[in-house]
This record gives structure tokens, sequence and C-alpha cells, in this order.
């Protein structure tokens, strides 16, 4: 199964699509590369908004999109969700319930964008001690880019069980020394799945079929397979192996 588990295309709800026409643009761009489910995870903030107004939002936004997909065609099945950018205590807010991925326990972290500290693991594991949710991390790949090691992205793996997200644009467009980081990452037995965290048709489309090749060329037939395995999990809300 292969599922989109990381876009911001419900409209005017964050940086993402500006309008409906420009959701249906990406969901057709999806839909062209087999994407049989797409995770709608728009941005939320505790320090900006509560779980109320976010959801509130939401509803509209995907009411909004749902008229104007009307009878347009075929695309991938859609699942509510959030992008959670991480807050210390929000883990045991009474309704943190309510950002899971729709039909499932899974929640999607985004981590700060900073180099990690120990201040930064010792509040990541208090929350991860009071989230009763399974998470995955938000474009593992990308806190690369702020002075912290493959190690250091492990090192997130003491604390819990994890599933890593990793942006597809990230695969696609990858270097020589991108490519030898996300070997390691691939190589670890963390589970993994794809998120394309598109966001227009133009700077930040989808490029799934991109990735799915770079992948199936760099790991082989059967490290593709895995992540749409585990994807399959995830949507049936089974726990993931470690293996993937």
């Amino acid at each position: 199964m292969r599922v989109d588990f990381h876009s911001h295309i419900l409209p005017v709800m964050d940086d993402g699509a500006k309008n409906p026409g420009e959701s249906l643009k990406l969901l057709e761009m999806l839909d062209s590369s087999k994407v049989d489910n797409a995770v709608l995870t728009s941005h939320f903030y505790r320090q900006k908004e509560n779980i109320d107004s976010f959801i509130g939002r939401r509803e509209i936004s995907f009411g909004t999109l749902k008229k104007a997909m009307g009878e347009s065609g075929s695309c991938p099945e859609l699942l509510l969700g959030a992008e959670i950018y991480f807050y210390p205590s929000l883990s045991s807010d009474p309704d943190f319930g309510r950002l899971c991925m729709e039909n499932t326990e899974y929640i999607l972290l985004e981590l700060p964008f900073e180099r990690f500290q120990d201040n930064f693991y010792r509040s990541f594991s208090k929350f991860v001690n009071n989230c009763e949710h399974k998470i995955i991390l938000a474009h593992i790949e990308r806190y690369l880019s702020f002075g912290n090691t493959v190690d250091d992205i492990f090192r997130l793996c003491e604390y819990g069980d994890f599933v890593f997200q990793i942006n597809c644009t990230s695969i696609a467009e990858a270097g020589f020394l991108q490519k030898r980081k996300l070997s390691k990452i691939f190589e670890s037995g963390v589970p993994i799945v794809l998120g394309t965290d598109t966001h227009n048709t133009t700077s930040r489309p989808p490029m799934f079929d991109k990735a799915e090749k770079c992948i199936v060329k760099q790991y082989g037939q059967r490290a593709f397979d895995r992540i749409c395995r585990n994807s399959e999990l995830i949507i049936e809300n089974c726990e993931l192996s470690k293996l993937g």
C-alpha cells in the first residue's frame, strides 16, 4: 500500500494549499503516482492554537475540499491527521488523542529544527513517557541539517519505539552525502514510511513516484515493499516491528 503520511493539501489551513483548486491539483499528482492513501497533516502549533480551534478549522477546510472534489474523478483515499509540533506538556492534554491520524492511534510529531541538546532529550523523554499514542517522527532526515548527526537521530530511539517518516523530496533529490546518511537510516531496522510533505505544485510538489524509483534503485525492491507493508499496518492501526 502506497501511503503519503505527510501532506499540506487541505486548503487555507497553513502554509500549504492556498485554495481548493490547488488542493485538487496536488491530489491529481498523488493519484498519478499510484498513492492509495493521503494523510492530511496540517500544522498544529500548541503555542498558537488550542486543539478545539484546530479541529474546527480542519473540519471546515475538509468540507470545502470535499465539496470541490465532487465528481472530479479518482484520488487517494483521504485521512485526517496533523503535523504536531513538539510541545513538552502536550502529551498530557486530555484531548491529545484527537490529533491522531484518523482511525488509528498514530500521531505525526515534528521536532524542533535545532541542534539536539541534553535538555531537549530530557523534554522528549518526558513527552514520550506521558504519550499513550504511537509516534511517527516527521521528516526525520531534515534534522540532520541543523548540526545533528545520524547518531543523534538514533539516540531518540533510546526513549521509545518510533516510526521514521522520510520526505520523498529528500530521497529523490539526495546528493552523495545525503545518500550516505539516508543509507544508515534505511539500514538501521527502524520502521520507515514516506511522506511527500507537499505544500504546492511548484516549489514543493509531491515526488512520491520519483522517491519510489530511487529507493528501488538504491536499496532494492524489498526495501520499498517493506515501506508499503509498514504503511498498510499503520493504516490498520497495528504495531510495527523494529525490522519494519
